[in-house]
């Protein structure tokens, strides 16, 4: 039996979507039956992945060219029993594929893309929903919302959550190397802040940063900065107009590396993910594995990741947020730590990984 995976968001920087494939396949143990083959773009840094599967390189760099015109051929040049994507799917398919759909944000908030982002979306995304022969997705709340906008049946539709590596964890001293972190990221606030995530609509910074500024205006908080940690990904320009009239109280670090990123979770006082939607949302995981108490929306899947191991806010409301914050500064980080760890462990990429192996199979002997 042999799988081909479109992984050509690896390396790719796109935070979520490159952290899930990235580890799901790293995690990959697949039967002594089951050949796997990544197709990944060209320059991708695949030491990890060399010794363990077939990895080819994609021809073209247009995602519609890659999608429509060179997946089909490729599944026919390797012979594929099976090819998995994600997000869209090929008109033309030689072989039965599955598709992995982290969330259908578009479907409740259009005008929070691009107008080009949110048609392709909207023509594509139900027609891969449809017409794959099964769908993987990153929460039970992503599976029902997917399972009643496209009339799917569940039994179609596969829970493969996110998880955390083991990179992330609580530092010692020597590791967190705090002076030189401080000075990498120009980080001089004796209390921290931190929120991680792309500079894009959803991610509701602006409002953030605006709970933020509220904050600032007690001189109880005169030494806390905010650290938003994540590149430009579209639509950002309310943002950065946030930061820019805020600059000395709030840094934007644009993409940091995995180990500057554990070393950041680790210097935090507190973790915001102020998103109003989201899939899944690894960071909150990420930051309660380093010891981090955390705050998050009360919103879409995020309640389903952090349990009753962090607190909760409208996403809507400044004033919720900030109250968050004052109520992250004032925990001792030894309080839920217990709790965040457990939630933690809760979730697993080899886990994941075996509910994919069990799918590819189902679907191969049904065909």
């Amino acid at each position: 039996m042999r799988v081909g995976i479109d992984a050509h968001m690896i390396g790719d920087h796109s935070g979520g979507n490159e952290s899930f494939y990235t580890n799901i396949i790293n995690n990959m143990n697949p039967p002594k039956n089951m050949e796997i083959i990544l197709f990944v773009k060209k320059g991708a840094d695949l030491s990890a992945l060399t010794n363990k599967f077939k990895c080819i390189e994609f021809q073209e760099s247009s995602a519609l060219k890659r999608n429509f015109f060179e997946l089909p051929k490729l599944c026919k040049e390797y012979e594929l029993d099976l090819l998995h994507t994600q997000y869209f799917i090929p008109f033309n398919r030689p072989c039965p594929v599955v598709c992995t759909i982290h969330d259908i944000c578009f479907e409740h908030y259009s005008n929070i893309f691009t107008k080009k982002e949110y048609y392709t979306q909207k023509l594509l995304i139900p027609y891969a929903a449809k017409k794959s022969k099964a769908v993987f997705t990153v929460s039970n709340h992503a599976k029902q919302d997917i399972a009643s906008h496209y009339h799917i049946p569940e039994s179609n539709l596969v829970v493969t959550y996110n998880a955390v590596n083991q990179n992330f964890r609580k530092l010692n001293e020597e590791e967190l190397n705090e002076s030189e972190l401080r000075n990498k990221f120009d980080i001089t606030g004796n209390r921290i802040i931190l929120s991680v995530g792309n500079l894009q609509p959803r991610k509701n910074l602006p409002r953030l940063m605006r709970a933020f500024v509220k904050l600032k205006k007690d001189s109880h908080f005169s030494d806390v900065q905010l650290v938003v940690v994540g590149k430009k990904a579209w639509m950002f320009d309310d943002i950065m107009k946030e930061s820019a009239d805020n600059n000395k109280d709030i840094i934007l670090t644009d993409y940091v590396s995995n180990e500057d990123l554990v070393r950041l979770y680790n210097l935090a006082d507190g973790f915001v993910y102020p998103s109003f939607y989201e899939g899944f949302g690894i960071p909150p995981l990420e930051a309660m594995a380093c010891g981090t108490p955390v705050a998050v929306a009360n919103a879409t899947s995020l309640p389903e990741v952090v349990g009753d191991a962090g607190m909760y806010f409208d996403p809507f409301s400044e004033e919720e947020i900030t109250n968050s914050i004052v109520k992250l500064l004032d925990e001792d980080k030894a309080i839920r730590d217990e709790k965040r760890i457990e939630r933690v462990n809760c979730f697993n990429w080899q886990d994941s990984a075996n509910a994919m192996f069990s799918k590819y199979i189902e679907v191969v002997g049904n065909n």
